[in-house]
């Protein structure tokens, strides 16, 4: 056995997702609160980012998101960590919803890893540390 949970990253993905949708539903066994659900998907997010084909997609949506910003000729010079700095305070500024913070928890860990500089070093290390759990 390579690693401490033989799932790999894809089985990982799939089971934390599973959870994630368990829980934040609050009518079962396992109950998510409102405000854990961004760091719930953050972690979907990095497992996602080095699973198979069809999680390959959610990493996609925040590096789109970002370079849609960057293109668009009316906010001026935008870079990456800006979009990083929109989704952050979008995620933890507002109310809790876990639509919402599902899909900005999700896409953070590829936002982050293609800003660069500070935002990348939780989505790096968060990886280092899960790969290394799940192989």
């Amino acid at each position: 056995m390579s690693s401490l949970i033989a799932m790999g990253a894809g089985g990982a993905a799939t089971v934390t997702t599973m959870y994630l949708y368990v829980g934040v539903r609050g009518k079962n066994k396992i109950t998510i609160d409102d405000d854990q659900v961004p760091f719930w998907a953050f972690g979907i997010g990095l497992l996602a980012a080095n699973a198979g084909t069809a999680f390959q997609q959610l990493s996609g949506i925040g590096e789109q998101l970002g370079a849609s910003l960057q293109g668009n000729a009316a906010l001026g010079d935008w870079q990456t960590g800006a979009t990083a700095a929109v989704l952050t305070i979008a995620v933890f500024g507002f109310k809790p919803r876990p639509w919402k913070d599902a899909l900005c928890g999700a896409i953070a860990p590829s936002l982050y890893a293609s800003a660069g500089g500070f935002w990348a070093i939780p989505a790096s290390v968060l990886s280092g540390v899960l790969n290394s759990f799940i192989g």
